[in-house]
């Protein structure tokens, strides 16, 4: 098997020019190196090949069938290094037919998917959006093939780049029967008495409300851990459990009439929503629409939010 490693492809390339030319001394002019390495690339060709590939005649050099079976390959050869250095051509999102492929927990799915697969349909019509589990980045899925992140992490990895989204605030999904005006705050005491769900992604076993009542010397009781946000309203809808979750997503939930959300008994705040990409698609004409469409969205989300307080 031939080492191409150890082989000068730059003698590929004299060969070619000098088929087409068939002369050294046009060769040379038109490579730009002296008539002597010109020569002395086919001396190494001649030898690699174990064919004289030209030869002299009086109206210059003539190519021998090896040479000449050579010419297709040749010009592909060139054709194909020529491509691999000529400028990306410019995405079009009209005419895309490309997969964007997002990676999220369902806070994702539920809160923003919507507004961005509306804008992706105006955008760019032919396109197909994928939102994986948040399971997909493990293992270097971002560095691959995933074009986004889009979550709460407690840091940014290395070799990636990041932009908030919005912060957000923690409130009380609850059953409207609990008693209290819908969004009234429900006070500490009625906060711990109750049994409350935990969505704990990717087995995260850190809590940022629970380190908070831990500093008043309180605990609440996690009755009930579950994967996913989308079981939420229906096990709080038909219990008497109560979730503590972003407003964004309990808004999404708001339209069941048996769901009320209330006030949490203290400030809290959400750790911002992030969308993470890969350097390696940092400068990616269609990775930058995508981050383009998601952050308007994701503004979009965060107005109307704001609107419904």
């Amino acid at each position: 098997m031939v080492n191409i490693g150890a082989i000068d492809l730059n003698l590929l390339l004299v060969l070619h020019v000098v088929l087409e030319e068939q002369s050294a001394t046009r060769a040379a002019r038109r490579l730009h190196v002296t008539q002597s390495a010109v020569s002395n690339a086919l001396g190494r060709l001649r030898e690699l090949l174990q064919d004289p590939l030209l030869v002299r005649h009086s109206r210059g050099l003539a190519p021998t069938p090896h040479a000449n079976a050579l010419r297709p390959q040749l010009a592909r050869l060139v054709q194909d290094a020529t491509a691999v250095f000529e400028p990306p051509a410019s995405f079009a999102p009209q005419n895309s037919t490309r997969e964007f492929r997002i990676a999220g927990a369902d806070y994702c799915g539920v809160t923003l998917l919507p507004r961005i697969f509306e804008l992706l349909q105006l955008r760019a019509p032919l396109a197909t959006l994928q939102l994986l589990p948040i399971e997909e980045l493990m293992n270097g899925g971002l560095a691959r093939d995933i074009d986004l992140h889009i979550g709460m992490p407690p840091s940014v990895p290395k070799g990636t780049h990041s932009q908030a989204l919005f912060e957000d605030e923690f409130v009380c999904l609850t059953r409207r029967e609990h008693g209290a005006a819908p969004r009234g705050r429900m006070s500490l005491k009625e906060y711990t008495s109750l049994a409350h769900i935990r969505v704990r992604v990717l087995n995260t076993t850190s809590d940022p409300i629970d380190r908070l009542l831990s500093e008043r010397g309180l605990t609440r009781r996690i009755a009930l851990i579950v994967p996913h946000f989308s079981v939420v309203p229906h096990v709080v809808a038909q219990t008497g459990a109560i979730a503590t979750i972003s407003r964004q997503l309990a808004l999404s939930f708001a339209s069941d009439a048996r769901l009320a959300i209330r006030a949490a008994p203290l400030a809290m705040h959400t750790r911002a929503l992030r969308m993470i990409w890969h350097s390696r698609s940092h400068t990616d004409e269609g990775g930058k629409f995508l981050r383009g469409l998601v952050k308007e969205a994701a503004d979009s989300v965060r107005d109307t939010s704001a609107t419904a307080r």
